[in-house]
């Protein structure tokens, strides 16, 4: 994992500003809030920002940002989402980080009311704290530091180690051709999951949280000689991308957005999953997965073996 990597280098730095950047990456990486003094994020080059708007993607056009917000589901396609912001007069090519303040604060609005208005009535106060909070920026790359750390961590996945340790280190960006590159190979293995998807039944079960009952659904796969035959000639999912995918596949209309998420895969005598607590049952109840032995916060993995695998499940 790219907090692995953070740790290490940690172990092998005495400067001061490379500590405290690497602190600040890693709260980032583990969705925490970092708790660095204004001065120390200024002489970084980092800009803190009160009440932004924390939906993902802020250089992607406004309808792939508002669409592809699967915390709440807004839109049923990208056209809804084009035609929401054209009737609202708002270029929906244009960027996030491309609006004037004026513009800003009006989507902000508008989002909110909408969204508020998608949710049942017992998580409506809650979505404000889920669309707005702090943020940090890149000054000088005008980048949410969220995104860094995300491209920093595709890097990391292709296994190019010395060169996201480089990016470190230097406070520079990583290289766009190995992004890229893993943008298009996790697109493969997004096609491929959909159609599983697309063809697997959703399971349901319950879990015990707190003294609350809460409804998960899950898919399991069991591959099978001839499911290994067809990835030789088709592709197979490549298991770094679950963590990605997962969060995705709140985008399919057969995923409830209110619900926990898991993927089980099994292999031999161990069950990999992978798993995500939607944040607005975070907010509500303080709902997490580390106490049935996964690790994460919102989205998880793990390995259960098979005695784990049949209690929690059945």
């Amino acid at each position: 994992m790219l907090s692995d990597l953070i740790f290490k280098i940690k172990g092998e730095n005495n400067n001061k500003e490379i500590s405290d950047f690497l602190n600040i990456l890693d709260c980032i990486y583990k969705n925490k809030e970092p708790e660095i003094d204004e001065f120390i994020l200024k002489n970084l080059g980092i800009e803190k920002r009160e009440n932004d708007l924390k939906i993902y993607g802020k250089n992607y056009p406004l309808f792939k940002m508002l669409y592809y917000f699967n915390e709440i589901t807004l839109f049923n396609s990208e056209k809804e989402s084009i035609i929401f912001l054209k009737n609202n007069n708002l270029n929906p090519s244009k960027t996030y980080l491309k609006l004037d303040n004026f513009e800003k604060e009006r989507l902000k609005e508008l989002i909110l009311n909408f969204a508020e208005n998608k949710v049942p009535n017992m998580y409506k106060t809650f979505v404000k704290d889920l669309i707005f909070g702090n943020t940090y920026y890149f000054s000088k790359y005008n980048m949410e530091l969220k995104e860094y750390v995300s491209n920093l961590n595709s890097v990391y996945k292709l296994k190019e180690y010395d060169i996201v340790k480089n990016c470190i280190l230097k406070k520079e960006l990583p290289p766009k051709n190995l992004i890229l590159k893993y943008k298009t190979d996790l697109s493969k293995s997004i096609d491929l999951f959909n159609k599983k998807l697309n063809n697997t039944r959703i399971r349901e079960f319950s879990i015990d949280f707190d003294g609350k009952n809460f409804d998960c659904q899950y898919i399991y796969f069991k591959q099978s000689l001839w499911d290994k035959i067809k990835g030789w000639f088709f592709g197979e999912i490549n298991g770094i991308y679950y963590p990605a995918i997962v969060n995705i596949s709140y985008n399919n209309s057969k995923i409830d957005y209110l619900k926990p998420f898991f993927i089980l895969n099994d292999n031999e005598d161990k069950i990999n999953v992978v798993a995500k607590v939607p944040k607005l049952l975070y907010l509500k109840y303080g709902l997490t997965l580390n106490y049935i032995k996964l690790n994460g916060k919102h989205t998880y993995f793990g390995k259960w073996n098979i005695r784990n695998f049949k209690k929690i499940l059945w």
